[in-house]
């Protein structure tokens, strides 16, 4: 990333579970561990957990993340969309920077913390870590040795997926397989050796519990970020979903659409009624007066303003009828 120019961004891809996969996945989320290693992004002293660091310095980070990467926000014309996408973004973001700060507290415990018998002897410089400021560290050491922070610390069970998520993992196990893989089959691919041995007392312990454990919930707490379809099944479900919404979209407006044309047809029914009783009267008053009404010429103009209507009659019909068919 030190080499790329001003302006010069990263396109990351996601899937439709909102999680990151291809070539810049591992970049996106190691970039965000970076970040929260540096105090004047994510603080250490007085911090328990990274909910109570300053939303300002969240915000700040998020904009860090848009400027070295292409997340996407930009891909849909509707802002509605680009909205959701916003939001989804943000928490995978968000939860990243979260779980990398954790870690990062984790390793400092486990690196230089436990690895000393007292406080006195954690606090000295030669066995401090050299990148944390000497103020946070030793708010740390007070801290670490309470029950409440050490609830805080991430667990790890250890695993041979390198530096992929397990989202990437099982995007590369459906590939392989053509299978979309269950969330016990991520973490045995993940947690055991080339030999089929686990990876850890802790992997073991969890893959022990396969056969009592629900395979829709997983087995350890550190592949809950997997869950749901993998993209290609996801996205043809989603894609036949929508194209269902559509269809009973179009079926509505047709209905409405042979609705308006028979309450449009009843009014003009009633006009030609109306206009024969208005006629039916006068030719009445007419004849009381002494006159013919076919001597002023009227007969045919109302003839042919029937024939006209008549048509217009024909053709309304005619689209009701090929509405009701194409309703059917």
């Amino acid at each position: 990333m030190a080499m790329m120019r001003p302006g010069e961004k990263l396109k990351v891809d996601f899937n439709m579970n909102g999680q990151p996969i291809g070539d810049h996945r591992a970049t996106l989320v190691n970039y965000c561990g970076a970040l929260v290693k540096d105090p004047c992004n994510a603080p250490l002293y007085e911090v328990e957990q990274f909910s109570q660091i300053p939303q300002e310095n969240k915000d700040k980070m998020w904009q860090l993340v848009l400027d070295k990467f292409d997340i996407g926000l930009n891909d849909d014309q509707e802002e509605e969309e680009r909205k959701k996408k916003y939001m989804q973004r943000r928490k995978f973001i968000m939860e990243s920077l979260n779980k990398k700060y954790r870690n990062f507290r984790a390793r400092l415990k486990s690196d230089y913390y436990d690895t000393e018998e007292t406080d006195e002897d954690r606090i000295k410089e030669e066995n401090m870590p050299n990148f944390v400021d000497k103020k946070d560290w030793e708010w740390l050491v007070k801290n670490f040795g309470s029950e409440e922070f050490q609830n805080r610390s991430c667990l790890d069970a250890g695993h041979t997926a390198g530096s992929k998520s397990f989202t990437q993992k099982a995007e590369d196990m459906y590939k392989r397989d053509k299978v979309m893989p269950g969330l016990l089959d991520v973490y045995e691919e993940t947690h055991l050796t080339s030999d089929k041995l686990p990876v850890t007392q802790m992997a073991s312990d969890a893959l022990g519990k396969r056969n009592s454990r629900d395979s829709r919930t997983g087995v350890s707490p550190s592949i809950t970020s997997l869950f749901g379809g993998l993209s290609e099944c996801e996205k043809l479900r989603k894609e036949a979903d929508k194209a269902m919404n559509e269809a009973a979209e179009a079926k509505k407006e047709a209905i409405s659409a042979n609705e308006q044309n028979k309450i449009l047809t009843k009014k003009l029914k009633d006009v030609e009624r109306e206009n024969k009783v208005r006629r039916h009267f006068l030719e009445k008053f007419l004849n009381t007066l002494g006159y013919n009404l076919s001597e002023f010429n009227m007969d045919e103009d109302f003839e042919e303003s029937n024939e006209e209507y008549d048509n217009e009659e024909d053709k309304d019909e005619e689209v009701i009828i090929g509405n009701d068919r194409r309703h059917e």
